[in-house]
């Protein structure tokens, strides 16, 4: 590693050096533990969390020495950002088994990839090249790794919870009565671009995006898509089918706000109902019960206790409600999670749903989302960021969570 001030040449805050060596030495651990030579990565996140650029470029770790980063384009911004000693130009593909060739890797016999996310055509391009090695799935073991999330790392989360706060106590006093959704959509990513939101938010899951804001206003919030979430709205084309829409803000119709921002590439994701007037009964007593859910998990989650236990908590107390029929949805829209990690990206581990029984661990991040969706009527919810402590857990984002009356 090279020493390096915290700021580039560009006035940008780099990913700290010993943070990335500290990341790489627990890598090496386990490409060690599976017999692997190493792991070739290609997919862009995961390139920037061991490298600290997103420059376009091949990494490769081998289980033991130093990192290759090869760089297509810009050798330049990638040195300048990257804390990693070997940072080489890569003219191509092809000259990618040269390249390591001459630094001591031609002959590897089992090489990890990130398979969940590694197009087709590539894959079979690296078994051309390498027609001697075995390719290994490593993606659930860099997953696993970006679990546990550094100080530095929490640092960037609460700094995106803040932009979050900001934006909901903002927004309330822009909100007009008649205002379309697609309106408050713009004016919310106005204000979090002000406060240093990257403008995006990123996603793991195959065919998945993800706006800024899901802005739903009245049964619009009931509408169903296709996106991997309880709560999907129309939009305004079947080009992006989610989303905020044509719908207005209406009286005594509850505005539902997913929102999430990204500061220095980590993300905070927060959902909260707003009300011109008064909500519904009905509404209203689902989203007293979303909020016990939360109040009640935030009395019981430490570590050892296991995402799947923290579902089926909240599917219960739905249950006993008498929601358990919109709880997360409702009709083929209802989903069977209730939570989701969040860091570099929207969709990270640990994720709260049945089967999931890897137990909680400090300093993991995650997103806890008890929502209810009432066909005719609206769709109601908190979701709040949380990290792990030693001996409890932490809540990271900063609204209220009640109803928010504007």
């Amino acid at each position: 590693m090279t020493a390096a001030s915290s700021v580039s040449e560009y006035g940008l805050e780099r990913v700290p050096g010993d943070d990335i060596q500290l990341r790489i030495k627990r890598f090496q651990q386990r490409l060690a533990a599976l017999d692997l030579d190493g792991a070739l990565l290609l997919q862009n996140i995961d390139i920037y969390y061991f490298s600290g650029t997103l420059q376009r470029a091949m990494l490769f770790i081998p289980v033991s020495g130093t990192p290759l980063l090869m760089v297509t384009k810009s050798l330049s911004r990638a040195s300048d950002e990257s804390p990693l000693e070997n940072i080489l130009p890569l003219s191509g593909r092809k000259a990618l088994l040269p390249l390591l060739t001459d630094h001591g890797y031609g002959s590897l016999k089992r090489v990890g990839l990130e398979l969940d996310v590694l197009p087709a055509a590539q894959y079979i391009g690296l078994g051309q090249q390498f027609a001697q090695a075995e390719f290994i799935d490593i993606s659930p073991t860099i997953r696993q790794l970006r679990m546990i999330k550094s100080a530095y790392e929490v640092k960037q989360i609460r700094r995106a919870t803040t932009v979050v706060d900001t934006d909901y106590r903002e927004i309330g006093k822009l909100i007009r009565e008649g205002m379309p959704e697609i309106e408050v959509d713009g004016l919310l990513a106005s204000l979090a671009r002000r406060q240093g939101h990257m403008g995006t938010m990123r996603m793991r899951g195959w065919n998945q995006e993800m706006p800024t804001a899901h802005v739903l206003v009245g049964e619009t919030g009931t509408g169903l898509s296709c996106c991997e979430t309880p709560v999907n709205g129309i939009g305004i084309t079947p080009a992006m089918p989610q989303g905020a829409g044509f719908g207005r803000v209406v009286r005594n119709q509850p505005i539902y706000i997913d929102h999430g921002v990204a500061i220095n590439g980590y993300h905070s994701d927060q959902t909260r109902t707003l009300v011109m007037g008064k909500l519904d009964a009905t509404l209203a007593r689902a989203h007293a019960c979303s909020r016990d859910i939360l109040k009640h998990l935030e009395s019981v989650i430490r570590p050892g206790i296991t995402a799947e236990s923290l579902f089926e908590t909240a599917r219960q107390m739905a249950a006993e409600s008498g929601l358990a029929d919109h709880f997360m949805g409702h009709g083929e829209g209802q989903v069977r999670f209730l939570g989701h990690g969040i860091g570099l990206e929207i969709d990270e581990l640990p994720v709260m749903a049945p089967r999931f029984n890897l137990p909680l661990e400090e300093n993991m991040v995650f997103a806890l989302e008890p929502k209810f969706i009432f066909p005719g009527l609206g769709t109601v919810g908190i979701e709040d960021d949380y990290r792990v402590t030693a001996d409890g857990v932490e809540r990271l984002t900063l609204t209220e969570q009640e109803i928010l009356y504007i």
